[in-house]
């Protein structure tokens, strides 16, 4: 459809030197490249697109030494790999921009996606840090089982 709109708006649009709906300023867009740009949504039966998880607890949480959270904001890892499955596929890369304890790093190699993630905190760079090679550690003796 996409492709249709760009043919109608190029015919029948006010005249331009740039066509409309164009990625290069020069071509009129195509079914293929709007296919390349739109996001992925990978639909699972009888789950709707509204998620709701409860806080993280328990053996989940990371804690300091002094029983404290690590993260105020530490996310469940049940949700972060819904939304991966939903917008990825597999081997596709993951990019947590705000890390953090890099819950989406873990849900993504869970999910068998590769992710990238950026963390400028110290103290939260370690602790992800210990998290991801726990993580690994774990699934490496899982693989071998």
């Amino acid at each position: 459809m996409m492709e249709k709109l760009a043919i109608y708006a190029n015919e029948f649009g006010k005249p331009t030197e740039i066509p409309y709906f164009s990625l290069d300023g020069r071509t009129p867009l195509t079914a293929e490249a709007w296919t390349k740009l739109r996001a992925k949504w990978n639909h699972q039966h009888g789950i709707t697109n509204v998620w709701n998880e409860p806080p993280v607890r328990g053996k989940e949480r990371f804690k300091t030494d002094n029983f404290k959270s690590a993260h105020a904001n530490q996310k469940p890892l049940k949700l972060l790999s819904r939304i991966i499955e939903a917008s990825s596929d597999v081997g596709d890369v993951v990019w947590e921009p705000f890390g953090g304890l890099c819950s989406a790093a873990i849900a993504a190699l869970q999910t068998n996606r590769r992710c990238y993630s950026a963390e400028i905190n110290e103290d939260y760079y370690s602790l992800a840090a210990l998290r991801l090679r726990e993580e690994k550690l774990l699934y490496t003796q899982y693989a071998a089982a």
